[in-house]
């Protein structure tokens, strides 16, 4: 055990560094406005300056527990980062409910052991979700499914 949580203290000042960056690019790049007319950059300045103050609070909270010590998985990590790749290839070719199950299915290669039957059920969920919230909900024009090789 360590006297702190390493792990709380690294990622919440991770947080309050992209929180930060991101603020200060909204500010720089985008009008920012008043509370009354928002201009475009008010809501991402203001989202920013919240990851940071969360990140903030969240890396104090780890100087005052103790900790495990920090072990990096592998197989997780490459699972998650190919599952994003696979997600990012197809889905212009094959539409969105394809890409999300191909996710679903790579991301959960970095669990073990591996659950075909929760996997399948949280792809089709996931994909079900997407299209109902997206096309229906936001009504963004997208095609579920296409074929374009």
């Amino acid at each position: 055990m360590r006297r702190i949580d390493l792990g709380d203290v690294v990622g919440g000042l991770l947080l309050v560094a992209f929180g930060l960056w991101f603020g200060a690019y909204a500010l720089e790049h985008y009008a920012y406005g008043t509370a009354r007319r928002m201009g475009p950059g008010y809501f991402p300045a203001w989202v920013g300056f919240l990851v940071a103050g969360l990140g903030g609070v969240i890396a104090l909270l780890g100087f005052l527990r103790a900790g495990d010590p920090i072990v990096i998985r592998l197989r997780p990590l490459i699972a998650v980062i190919a599952a994003t790749g696979v997600f990012a290839l197809t889905v212009e070719r094959f539409g969105v409910v394809p890409a999300v199950v191909a996710l679903v299915f790579v991301a959960a290669l970095g669990e073990s052991p591996y659950r075909l039957l929760r996997t399948t059920l949280l792809a089709l969920g996931l994909a079900a979700l997407a299209v109902v919230l997206f096309a229906w909900g936001l009504g963004i024009p997208f095609q579920p499914f296409r074929w374009n090789p």
